[in-house]
């Protein structure tokens, strides 16, 4: 995920109303890249089992998950319909 859609996303949690607009295009970036990231990541412990490759998964899983989490705060927080019904990168038995 790039510097930028951290920050977009950073400064989307900070703001307050319902008013506030959440961008769109930067949550969908730093989703797509997620969910990219997820998959190569399981595709290399599918090659080569090892430490490393299973950390990388590890990480990958928990940035998903956090990001999961943030999207479903802002959703609560903003009151916003198109954040709740915003895809999800783990789903329960993506989980481990």
């Amino acid at each position: 995920m790039s510097a930028r859609a951290i920050a977009q996303i950073e400064a989307s949690d900070s703001l307050a109303g319902a008013d506030s607009a959440v961008d769109s295009k930067a949550l969908t970036q730093a989703h797509d890249k997620l969910v990219e990231a997820v998959k190569h990541a399981r595709s290399a412990y599918e090659f080569c089992p090892g430490a490393y490759t299973c950390t990388a998964l590890r990480a990958c899983l928990a940035a998903a998950r956090a990001f999961d989490r943030h999207v479903d705060e802002l959703a609560f927080a903003l009151s916003a319909e198109w954040l709740r019904t915003f895809p999800k990168i783990i789903e329960g038995s993506d989980a481990e």
